[in-house]
């Protein structure tokens, strides 16, 4: 089974169906890979695979691509140095094209310029604008954006502090194969956080996070097997 069919195995389940505007339909396909090598939809995270692929469609000067090295620049994700000024460099110089693909529905831009606001790449800090830019990606199934719908849910940056819609956005992007979120769905069914809570729902979502390579995650499985 293909990386693709899963996907859309994972949004059929969801009763999703297939996205209008799939992610990676439109933009540099070493990139697309990348990021399936990043969040684990490939199967397992593996950030140097991911670095080289993206590091390649830099290269080609492609916009969307650039802007995927500010943001890993911008916190040090796959592998990266953390380099806020290069970060925020390299955003400049290609926001105003990055925004015109998004404005022009391509999903991956739309994600972009959500984590443009969020981190203040190219534009001001604007948590509610991250969020907007954020829910039109993952309304086409944009597995990063659920991933980080999850996370402003969760910690109340630019929405209601909300722990079940935190779990709902985690479950969509974890049933894609992203490996991190799998790793907090396991935190909430031990926490019983926004769930009931469910110490073999735990275990399942950290066994599939473990799975795709998450240390965390196996490291909870861990700490589990004494309970």
């Amino acid at each position: 089974m293909t990386v693709r069919s899963i996907v859309l195995a994972g949004l059929a389940a969801l009763g999703l169906g297939q996205p209008q505007r799939a992610a990676a339909q439109d933009i540099d396909p070493r990139l697309a890979e990348s990021i399936e090598w990043y969040t684990g939809v490939a199967g397992t995270v593996d950030d140097e695979r991911a670095a080289d692929l993206l590091r390649q469609a830099v290269a080609d000067e492609d916009p969307v691509s650039v802007m995927w090295l500010a943001r890993v620049h911008s916190t040090g994700r796959m592998g990266f140095e953390e380099d806020p000024d290069h970060a925020r460099a390299l955003a400049n110089g290609v926001i105003e094209q990055v925004r015109a693909l998004a404005d022009q529905d391509l999903t991956e831009a739309e994600f972009l310029m959500g984590t443009a606001y969020a981190e203040g790449l190219g534009v001001e800090l604007d948590p509610v604008e991250a969020v907007a830019w954020y829910r039109k990606a993952a309304s086409d199934g944009h597995v990063l954006a659920q991933h980080n719908l999850g996370n402003v849910h969760f910690a109340g940056t630019g929405v209601e502090q909300s722990d079940s819609l935190a779990v709902a956005w985690w479950l969509q992007a974890a049933q894609q194969g992203d490996a991190i979120p799998a790793l907090r769905l396991g935190m909430m069914y031990e926490e019983g956080r926004g769930v009931a809570a469910d110490l073999d729902e735990a275990r399942r979502w950290y066994q599939e996070s473990a799975a795709r390579g998450n240390a965390a995650a196996a490291a909870a499985l861990d700490r589990l097997a004494t309970r």
